[in-house]
């Protein structure tokens, strides 16, 4: 599975890993079912991340709420407090370009790969996010016998800076670079506990 997550060539890149074990295999094959459901509920995703930080939504080819699994194709939209994204309507956009699961007896692997896309919702051909078009961002859940992991893999982290203004230009140099909680390492490790956590699961 990990060969779906691209091979890094220029910019930042960041790997983020929280796991947890079970008594036996059966518990973790239970649970596991949970954070399944959690992984693929995108609008819910803002509880792990900690508070007042990004939110997130799941979004049609047209920037309408989806209020259901996240699939191929669908965008994502994403709030940074207190920076906005011109571009984006305020937000940063991006799109979920695959998603692949492997199962056999003693394992189990969800993947989901998202990438930088234009604004749904102004078709302008502009990015809308913080990262250029190269850059994208592999998650996954893991299932390995009692053990239970998160990961979640940037990849080509490079700054959109082309063609726009010099205030939008600084603002995505600044997430980016790590310049907000969202953006840093700290912020998609919250996500990765939290996704594995016990509490809360039923």
């Amino acid at each position: 599975m990990h060969i779906k997550i691209p091979e890094q060539t220029e910019g930042g890149c960041s790997d983020i890993v929280s796991s947890s074990s079970f008594n036996t295999v059966a518990e973790a094959i239970v649970h596991f079912k949970c954070i399944k459901r959690r992984f693929f509920d995108v609008n819910s995703w803002e509880l792990f991340m900690g508070e007042e930080q990004a939110d997130f939504a799941l979004c049609d080819d047209d920037g309408e709420l989806l209020l259901e699994k996240a699939e191929v194709g669908n965008h994502v939209r994403i709030k940074i407090p207190g920076l906005h994204n011109y571009i984006g309507g305020s937000f940063d956009w991006v799109k979920i370009e695959c998603i692949d699961t492997e199962e056999d007896e003693d394992s189990e692997i969800v993947f989901v790969r998202v990438r930088p896309c234009v604004n749904p919702m102004k078709k302008n051909g502009k990015i809308a996010h913080f990262h250029k078009e190269i850059a994208t961002l592999s998650l996954l859940i893991k299932r390995d016998g009692s053990e239970i992991s998160c990961e979640v893999h940037g990849r080509n982290e490079v700054p959109n800076t082309d063609h726009l203004t010099l205030l939008d230009k600084l603002r995505n140099e600044v997430v980016s670079l790590g310049g907000t909680v969202f953006a840093s390492k700290f912020e998609w490790k919250n996500f990765t506990d939290g996704i594995i956590a016990k509490r809360n699961c039923r």
